[in-house]
């Protein structure tokens, strides 16, 4: 065979491979868990194959490396994630990773994301611990890792520990070192984790990150006035002898001054024995919640 057919044997392997990559790549979303009704992951087809054997990529890595990352950023801009959509951006992220593994974005925003759900964060670690091989002097890695720690685990001392290496590395921001100290010494306080997803939100220049980062300070936010608010029935009650009817008694009382806004648009409502909800969180945050 000379280098002329060669050359269109392998052309013609390669867009094969493209368009049975892009056959797999439909029929992936629609891979259902049983019984559950909805979509979940499966690390299988050809992209998982060509991620564990990139050789078999044809010269096509970046293009087959875009399309999982394609797939993963649909996935990340979801609003409401599912548990199997979180398990999928981690298989999508995988992939891309082990077909591209010096595409350091889907290690950054796919470890955020997956970090915004407490029982993927280990995931989340792991993912940003794969950058962060990649990427041994990127102080984003071991910051985010220290987020990740902090803010989804609850772990003071691995957030603060993190995120002090952080500080160690060249051409990290100055606050860094701050930050780490208030892990430290503030841990479970929600006023001082919203001081500090401020201050990380104001320097981060991508806007993925910092909508996920905006996300993460509304459920801090709400998490800070159930508190308020739970206090503030407790002191109604040790006034009255009772539980306010609703929770604009507490400004009648003079306990409060107004109710705070919900900052997802939604409503702070009393329950029974009183508790204190929002209308649109589903669950609070129990990492900023005393044991």
């Amino acid at each position: 065979m000379n280098e002329a057919s060669r050359g269109a044997w392998g052309w013609a392997a390669a867009l094969a491979l493209l368009v049975s990559i892009g056959f797999s790549w439909r029929l992936l979303p629609l891979r259902s868990l049983p019984g559950s009704g909805r979509e979940v992951p499966e690390r299988t087809g050809l992209l998982s194959a060509v991620g564990r054997r990139p050789e078999f990529a044809f010269g096509f890595r970046n293009v087959l490396a875009d399309i999982a990352w394609l797939q993963a950023v649909q996935v990340a801009g979801t609003p409401k994630l599912t548990p199997a959509e979180y398990d999928r951006l981690y298989a999508l992220l995988n992939v891309e990773a082990d077909i591209d593994p010096k595409f350091e974005m889907p290690y950054l925003l796919g470890g955020l994301v997956l970090g915004e759900s407490t029982p993927h964060a280990r995931k989340a670690l792991h993912v940003l611990g794969r950058g962060m091989g990649q990427y041994p002097s990127d102080w984003r890695f071991p910051f985010y890792i220290g987020f990740t720690h902090y803010f989804s685990l609850g772990d003071a001392v691995a957030g603060g520990g993190a995120m002090a290496e952080a500080a160690r590395l060249p051409g990290s921001p100055s606050y860094l070192s701050g930050l780490a100290s208030r892990m430290f010494s503030e841990a479970r306080e929600p006023e001082a984790a919203l001081a500090m997803l401020e201050t990380i939100s104001r320097q981060e220049s991508d806007p993925l990150r910092r909508a996920v980062l905006e996300r993460r300070i509304r459920e801090v936010t709400v998490e800070r006035d159930l508190q308020a608010l739970e206090r503030a029935v407790e002191a109604y009650r040790e006034k009255t002898g009772a539980i306010p009817r609703v929770l604009s008694d507490l400004v009648r009382a003079r306990i409060l001054a107004a109710i705070p806004e919900e900052p997802n648009g939604g409503r702070y409502l009393m329950e029974p024995g009183g508790k204190v909800r929002s209308d649109r969180v589903s669950q609070r945050l129990r990492v900023f919640q005393r044991k």
